[in-house]
């Protein structure tokens, strides 16, 4: 591989390294914000659902922006707003200025997140969708790490602003890099990301079940994400810092996970990779149950819930490439994905709802009957597929 494609490749990773960064910086630190601003626990279900929205609908009208901007462009945009508001919530005083900052750092997820995607699934192997999303997990380990330096200092507020500060220096470093990046022009940009009607898409064979798929797992996955941290705190009686570091153990994991999948994919196919992850998320959940055991147990198996997690996202994310037209690609993903970031801002704010109005001791609950529920889907899906592959082969 050229020198050049190699340094892209690693400021590609750069930036999922940035995505990840703020992803759960809030959730591992609600329990010191939300005493410091007289919140309530479900308050950052609001915080959560405000983020996402915006997700939603920059990751929805992504094929567009494509359309009218370069990827180098919408990746050094979306890096520069997320590191603004970050940096703005390091100096908010109230809980509605949590809220308005929240609205750069869901439409600067949206964009980016959908066009890294798609060049990777476009272009590569199934390994390097692994290895990307590892870097991604990396981001999301650190930024509970800082989070918890900070708060061991009861100073949550200079953890946002340090991790605003290094999204700051990693847009520098994609602006920078604008001469590796090949030149998009007008009408490749039109021709790869073609406006395709809503009906048409859904009326692709098996998009509605993985469009399903992806909102379960983004659920999952976010409610151990969001909700994990205040878990240990009240349920299991850890310290502030304690409690952060569990979201850390999570999203540790999930790097490990999926950079142990890009290996793996060598040997096992993406399918595999999927189900595999799914099953160890089942029972990973289902030891949560056990009561009365040492802390270090229940680290474990959060460990165990990220690691099963892992492979699921971005194999899933591969299979698009395999599975349906190229020419609809951007947009069966922009689709995917902004159904998916509902599981973040709509169904995990709701469960946070449930735990406000019963107790958090429900959490195990919520995470083995969607990890069973995902196990079940995926695997019809997956059948499904390949039914429909061997009828066009029987066909041709």
């Amino acid at each position: 591989m050229k020198r050049k494609h190699v340094m892209l490749l690693f400021v590609i990773y750069l930036t999922f390294i940035a995505l990840g960064l703020p992803d759960a910086v809030l959730n591992a630190s609600w329990n010191l914000v939300r005493e410091d601003l007289s919140m309530p626990l479900g308050a950052l279900g609001g915080v959560t659902l405000i983020i996402y929205i915006l997700s939603i609908l920059s990751t929805y009208n992504a094929p567009r922006i494509m359309r009218i901007m370069q990827t180098k462009s919408i990746v050094w945009i979306s890096i520069l707003l997320t590191s603004f508001s970050l940096i703005a919530i390091a100096f908010a005083e109230n809980f509605v200025q949590i809220l308005i900052f929240g609205i750069p750092l869901g439409a600067g997820a949206g964009a980016i997140d959908v066009t890294l995607n798609h060049y990777l699934a476009r272009n590569y192997q199934a390994r390097h969708m692994n290895y990307l999303h590892s870097f991604f997990g990396l981001g999301v380990t650190l930024g509970p790490a800082v989070m918890a330096y900070a708060l061991n200092e009861n100073r949550w507020r200079i953890g946002f602003l340090i991790i605003g500060l290094i999204l700051f220096g990693i847009a520098l470093i994609t602006l920078c890099s604008f001469r590796l990046w090949k030149q998009e022009e007008t009408h490749e940009r039109n021709d790869d990301h073609t406006h395709v009607p809503l009906q048409t898409v859904i009326r692709q064979k098996g998009i509605v079940q993985s469009i399903i798929i992806f909102l379960l797992y983004v659920h999952v996955e976010s409610l151990v994400g969001v909700w994990i941290a205040s878990y240990a705190f009240i349920d299991k009686g850890v310290d502030y810092a304690m409690a952060a570091l569990f979201v850390t153990f999570f999203y540790l994991a999930l790097t490990i996970g999926r950079f142990s999948s890009g290996l793996l994919s060598r040997m096992l196919t993406p399918k595999q990779l999927i189900i595999g992850g799914e099953v160890i998320m089942i029972l990973a959940g289902s030891l949560i149950f056990i009561q009365d055991m040492q802390i270090g147990y229940y680290a474990v198996l959060v460990a165990f819930l990220g690691l099963g997690c892992a492979p699921i996202f971005p194999n899933m994310m591969f299979l698009n490439a395999v599975t349906f037209d190229k020419r609809l690609m951007s947009r069966i993903m922009s689709l995917q994905m902004a159904i998916g970031y509902l599981g973040f801002g709509v169904l995990t704010p709701l469960v946070g709802i449930v735990f406000d109005r019963f107790d958090i001791s429900l959490f195990p609950w919520f995470i083995t009957a969607g990890s069973v529920s995902l196990f079940f889907l995926t695997r019809a899906h997956i059948a499904s597929n390949d039914k429909n592959n061997e009828g066009l082969a029987e066909t041709a």
